[in-house]
């Protein structure tokens, strides 16, 4: 999925583009949910695994990790979060990834109270 063959030559897609888009996906969420994999009280936020991208032969799985505000809908925001993530894979690179998951590691009030719900499409 990252290298593409066209009638004008090769195009190479850094993982950079779907980090942007995941990044994208989690701004259009209106303040309610932080990108971020939180492995509770020992370790607290672990930097650097906020996502997963895996090129397989069967195409590209995302997986997202994510905090969510309290009181905000699980449900509502990670749909939103997954068509964001599927429509803007397949506009740019042309593309549909064959799979992503939005893990909700954590849900935000005062503290952080762990988590671990998973959501697919």
């Amino acid at each position: 999925m990252f290298d593409r063959e066209t009638d004008l030559g090769k195009i190479h897609f850094t993982r950079s583009v779907i980090e942007k888009i995941i990044r994208d996906a989690v701004d259009t969420c209106d303040g309610k949910v932080f990108l971020r994999n939180y492995k509770g009280k020992m370790r607290s936020l672990v930097q650097g695994t906020d996502y997963t991208i895996d090129q397989k032969e069967e195409g590209t799985d995302i997986v997202v990790y994510v905090v969510i505000a309290f009181g905000a809908g699980i449900g509502k925001y990670t749909k939103q979060m997954l068509e964001y993530i599927y429509d803007n894979v397949e506009k740019v690179m042309g593309e549909r990834p064959n799979h992503v998951k939005i893990v909700v590691t954590g849900v935000q009030s005062k503290d952080i109270a762990r988590r671990h719900i998973e959501i697919t499409e």
